[in-house]
């Protein structure tokens, strides 16, 4: 069985895949900024914006890229093609969003 490869920081979650949709490319490196205004954003890389569902909101196609935030510090991304998830958890009322 393969595992799926996961990356979770804060309320975003990075998920690896084989290859991004069709989608124009950001100018932005700020990927998603969290619950408490602060951003995760990368240094080096590629971003896709594109709304899938309630989840996925686009995907980043990583080399030599490192992920920041604030409060989670700074994490070196392995090179590849990442789909853009906010995280949500599942509580008695429902799912809700993770805040950072």
């Amino acid at each position: 069985m393969s595992k799926t490869k996961l990356v979770r920081h804060g309320d975003l979650c990075l998920k690896l895949i084989n290859k991004p949709p069709e989608a124009e490319e950001s100018k932005t490196k700020v990927l998603l900024t969290g619950s408490h205004g602060h951003n995760h954003s990368i240094d080096n890389g590629k971003v896709y914006f594109k709304k899938v569902d309630n989840y996925v909101f686009g995907y980043l196609v990583a080399e030599n890229t490192t992920l920041d935030h604030p409060e989670h510090g700074a994490i070196k991304l392995s090179n590849g093609v990442y789909e853009l998830r906010r995280q949500n958890e599942y509580t008695p009322q429902g799912l809700i969003p993770v805040l950072d």
